[in-house]
């Protein structure tokens, strides 16, 4: 049995918490560091060493205090140590500092805006029927071939792909239907 999802802003009581709440963080975090360091293998390797460092760290971290900012700022000095050290051994010329901290600042704007957005999508998606997650999960996860899957429906491509839009249009209402009542 899987324990409910712990919000990353939420004060975790125990070491299990505190475990499952480091974990959470693993994604937003990646998508922060892409933003600072462009080189996946560089993000992969700071990520880690960011929660390395939370999880040795754990007993520092306040109650009072958001888990998810600490870990952003450790990030960000975890990536700017990597950047440190790469430009000074290889040279290379990238963005400065004032320009970096604009951008990651943007991403933790775009990802605290990312998950009700992505709760919002969940419950839309529940509310389709089979066939058109199928279509959807055709497009966009399995990356298919509109135009087989069209033949194997004896339909004409041009269809399918309209009814891709239509659906497209249908979530985004109901994405920003579910986000005002918020």
């Amino acid at each position: 049995m899987n324990p409910d999802p712990v919000e990353p802003h939420a004060v975790p009581q125990d070491e299990a918490e505190m475990a499952h709440a480091i974990a959470a963080l693993r994604v937003p975090l990646r998508a922060y560091v892409l933003s600072i360091l462009p080189h996946k293998a560089a993000c992969d390797d700071v990520v880690q060493e960011t929660m390395i460092f939370l999880w040795e760290r754990r007993g520092e971290y306040r109650e009072d205090t958001n888990l998810r900012a600490w870990a952003f700022k450790v990030a960000w000095f975890k990536a700017m140590g990597h950047r440190r050290d790469r430009t000074r051994e290889e040279r290379v010329v990238t963005y400065s500092e004032d320009s970096l901290h604009r951008i990651s600042g943007a991403m933790e704007e775009i990802l605290e805006d990312i998950e009700p957005r992505m709760e919002a999508l969940r419950k839309c998606l529940s509310q389709l029927d089979a066939d058109e997650l199928q279509l959807l999960r055709l497009k966009y996860v399995d990356r298919g071939s509109l135009t087989a899957h069209a033949q194997d429906r004896a339909e004409h491509p041009n269809r399918v792909q309209k009814t891709i839009s239509r659906l497209r249009l249908r979530l985004r209402h109901c994405i920003q239907s579910k986000l005002s009542l918020s």
